[in-house]
């Protein structure tokens, strides 16, 4: 396999970069974890209320916590969100597992994200906030992923969700969680007899292979392959990769299929739902995503893939970027093709946008926290779009 014909980076990324040198230039990776944590959830989760307040978008979305306990004995909290508008009859549900490389990320950071995805698409959307590195490691945000889960299809009708149109979700760290999902759901359904509860999956830049467990020997040149070819790519460069597998720790096998989703058998894919996996070419994790889609093609999957060639990880948390607005449409898209049996939309159409919320679209929401952390001048700029400044 040869994917690096996707890797240089792209005249829309290297004008970008040029213009705004002080942007790319912040890395915080020196601080002490707990403290690069907590500055960067704040400073997300600051700009997402600041987001949903000005756009209205509290008005016009509910939400609501439930406390889920885990097998561990301990417990994570998910969160609905559910038009208003729609009253109580039972919507498509999405269950969302935020990125972050399983470090960053809280459910107030994913306030805004979830709410435009609500309303846009006219789903109850189901946040599960897992628990994060370094308080937890190993296989843990993985179990907590499958319990949260479990929890939201034993719920649907609490939460107002139709139980034959459940999509699941998730970006960068969270596709990992997504693909474990839905393997175990599928591995489920063929071993009990019993409809598979997912009717499609959504992976965004997804992370589906531990670093250490890479398959080098299946790409025609390993300088070639996405942790080489991209090693020093913007926003996760490979030292920051380390950062996040060290802190899931080194107690569990990297080729551990729930760790490394891609590396199950093709023939244990048989039977996943149809899949869309949106992916970077200038990103370490670039040939996961490519390699999976293969094998689910090979399973016999309707997979549909989604190339953004020469942009890095997480690329659309910068508004300022052109394909910003590009990648919210590709994502509402994928949601919409994935709760569907034909290419058609079978829920009533989305609510009419007023023109703030279509701002509120081309602004999008900064969903993968492990870009630089924002800065209250990067909130401003974004407040100013809304209003039209």
């Amino acid at each position: 396999m040869d994917f690096s014909q996707w890797g240089n980076p792209s005249k829309e990324w290297l004008a970008f970069a040029a213009a705004n040198p002080a942007l790319l230039a912040r890395n915080e990776d020196h601080l002490p974890p707990l403290a690069l944590q907590q500055k960067t959830n704040h400073s997300r989760t600051t700009i997402a209320k600041t987001l949903v307040a000005t756009t209205g978008l509290g008005n016009l979305v509910a939400t609501e916590d439930y406390v889920v306990s885990t097998r561990d004995g301990k417990s994570i909290t998910v969160r609905s969100y559910r038009p208003i508008l729609l009253g109580t009859k039972p919507l498509p549900g999405y269950v969302f597992f935020h990125g972050g490389g399983y470090f960053f990320g809280s459910l107030d950071t994913e306030l805004f994200n979830c709410s435009w995805l609500a309303h846009a698409l006219s789903m109850t959307v189901v946040h599960v906030c897992y628990r994060h590195t370094p308080h937890v490691s190993g296989l843990t945000p993985w179990h907590d992923a499958l319990d949260g889960f479990d929890w939201v299809v034993t719920h649907t009708e609490k939460l107002g969700i139709d139980p034959s149109r459940i999509v699941v979700g998730g970006i960068s760290a969270g596709g990992s969680l997504t693909a474990c999902v839905v393997q175990n759901e599928v591995r489920r359904a063929r071993e009990t007899g019993t409809p598979c509860r997912i009717r499609g999956q959504v992976l965004g830049i997804p992370n589906l292979v531990n670093v250490n467990a890479f398959p080098y020997h299946l790409f025609a040149d390993k300088e070639k392959s996405s942790p080489v070819q991209c090693a020093d790519a913007a926003v996760i460069p490979k030292q920051r990769m380390k950062l996040f597998t060290d802190m899931l720790g080194h107690e569990v096998d990297p080729t551990n299929t729930t760790w490394s989703p891609a590396l199950v058998d093709e023939e244990e894919l048989r039977g996943t739902p149809h899949t869309a996996i949106l992916v970077a070419g200038w990103d370490p994790i670039r040939d996961e995503g490519l390699w999976y889609a293969q094998k689910l093609k090979n399973a016999g999957v309707r997979t549909k893939v989604h190339i953004f060639p020469g942009l890095p990880h997480a690329f659309y948390a910068f508004v300022g970027l052109p394909s910003h607005r590009h990648w919210n449409e590709i994502m509402l898209d994928s949601l919409r093709w994935a709760v569907t049996e034909e290419d058609g939309w079978i829920v009533e159409e989305p609510p009419v946008m007023s023109p703030l919320m279509e701002k509120a679209l081309a602004i999008g929401a900064p969903v993968d926290p492990t870009t630089p952390g924002a800065t209250p001048a990067d909130m401003a700029k974004s407040g100013n779009l809304l209003r039209g400044e």
